[in-house]
């Protein structure tokens, strides 16, 4: 009997999320759809909506993308079509890139001058964070923003923090064959955050 009462709720359960999920998707799809015809000039608008107008971000939770090199642009996008790294709120719009809106954005962000180092409201913890660092970040991530990994100097400290947890939990990987998510396992808590605010309150070159 009590097998029988959970099958009838799982059931009852599953017809009502059913349609909700179908109407997420398609709410999805028509979104991916408005964005594909987009000119080129409109779907950078949709991206400033969230990434600022100068491709520096006033949002919590997301990333600053002026001054990143174009590889690592192109590269996560490529990611975020394929499904390969997982963001919700990028999905419907990555999947409706094409190769070259792939190349323009890279080459655009590119181009924009990087943000500016953030207040620096905690000395102490930016000395922690230099000391932790020690010039290890810099042989990969380049102060000048080129090559194929992210420039870190003046990205949002929030958004740090959430990159480097989501490579402790294996949510996100890299191009290092795992070298980030092997980095990432190895810091505490309180050394992420450490990493985090020195970066973030570092001015590009």
């Amino acid at each position: 009997m009590r097998c029988f009462v959970r099958g009838v709720v799982a059931l009852v359960t599953a017809l009502l999320i059913a349609p909700a999920v179908a109407q997420d998707q398609k709410a999805s799809d028509d979104a991916a759809a408005d964005f594909k015809a987009m000119s080129f000039e409109n779907k950078l608008a949709v991206c400033f909506a969230c990434h600022g107008a100068k491709g520096v971000s006033e949002a919590e939770g997301v990333p600053s993308l002026a001054g990143q090199p174009v590889n690592f642009t192109e590269y996560q996008l490529i990611f975020m079509r394929y499904g390969q790294r997982k963001n919700e709120a990028m999905a419907p719009y990555a999947q409706a890139l094409t190769d070259d809106d792939i190349q323009k954005f890279g080459e655009y962000f590119a181009a924009l001058p990087p943000p500016q180092g953030a207040p620096d409201n905690d000395p102490a913890e930016t000395k922690a964070g230099a000391t932790l660092d020690n010039g290890h970040c810099e042989i990969c991530h380049l102060r000048t923003g080129q090559g194929d990994t992210p420039r870190l100097d003046g990205q949002r400290e929030d958004y740090q923090i959430k990159s480097l947890h989501d490579y402790k939990d294996n949510l996100r990987y890299g191009r290092g064959l795992g070298a980030m998510n092997e980095i990432a396992a190895s810091l505490s808590d309180a050394e992420v955050r450490d990493l985090a605010h020195y970066f973030s309150v570092q001015t590009g070159q």
